[in-house]
């Protein structure tokens, strides 16, 4: 077995580029059942940057310290615009619920910037060493995330700004609207693997789940129970990263 130590103690760092699908449940569709959310998806693309710490050699540390395992991740993700629409048993029939619903007509595109703490089960300092056997590596992260959004609301009814009465009553009623640009933070937590292409690049998978502190991201935050709960998304990107600072003379053999 080979042996090895580090000749320095600084910081290392990592940058990413990650491309993907976001999926975002909303007040369109039939609430609680996510599948029939359709269109509900856009393309989601992420530039990240890795702080880690396992070249911080200290007198306690070991394989099992926490510094071994962590990583801080900075992120900027855009989310193109995802197009909406009702669905569900409500949209069904010629009553006018059933046609004021089935014209409205939802846009929104997003930008994310946030910070994530990734904890990886297997010690970073062996998985990144040039001649570690170490192929994969899976993690969990958990974050927050500042989000700007746009969003739009149309029907095919005619113009709900000139006419709100071509938008179903529980959207007529003063605040129940809040249509265009608005931010809103987020919780994330989320699972994911590394898998050690080369000394300078890694491959990524990564599943996100994001919450936003928001009941208006989509444009629609009507107080009946049906419409009372805050949107989320889901995350599913592959991407690829670079070692900034690393190499093999890091580590030294014994």
């Amino acid at each position: 077995m080979i042996a090895y130590s580090t000749k320095a103690q600084h910081l290392t760092h990592d940058v990413g580029l990650f491309v993907g699908t976001a999926t975002i449940q909303t007040d369109y569709g039939q609430r609680d059942e996510f599948l029939s959310s359709y269109g509900n998806s856009a393309l989601s693309f992420s530039l990240v940057h890795y702080l880690h710490f396992f070249n911080i050699d200290t007198r306690w540390n070991s394989e099992d310290d926490i510094a071994n395992h962590l990583m801080i991740k900075s992120e900027l993700n855009l989310m193109s615009t995802a197009n909406f629409e009702h669905h569900g048993k409500y949209i069904i029939g010629d009553t006018d619920l059933a046609r004021q619903l089935r014209a409205m007509k939802g846009s929104i595109s997003l930008m994310n910037i946030g910070i994530q703490a990734e904890y990886y089960f297997k010690d970073l300092k062996s998985f990144m060493f040039p001649y570690s056997e170490e192929k994969w590596n899976p993690y969990l992260s958990l974050g927050f995330k500042f989000s700007r959004y746009k969003n739009t609301l149309t029907s095919d009814l005619g113009d709900w700004e000139s006419d709100i009465n071509v938008l179903p009553q529980k959207y007529r009623a003063p605040g129940h609207l809040a249509v265009g640009a608005g931010s809103t933070w987020s919780l994330t937590l989320g699972a994911g693997t590394r898998y050690k292409l080369s000394e300078k690049f890694d491959l990524a998978a990564n599943f996100n789940w994001q919450y936003f502190f928001s009941d208006a991201v989509d444009g629609l935050q009507a107080n009946v129970l049906e419409n009372k709960k805050n949107e989320w998304l889901v995350h599913l990107q592959v991407g690829i990263i670079y070692h900034l600072n690393f190499s093999g003379g890091i580590f030294c053999k014994k």
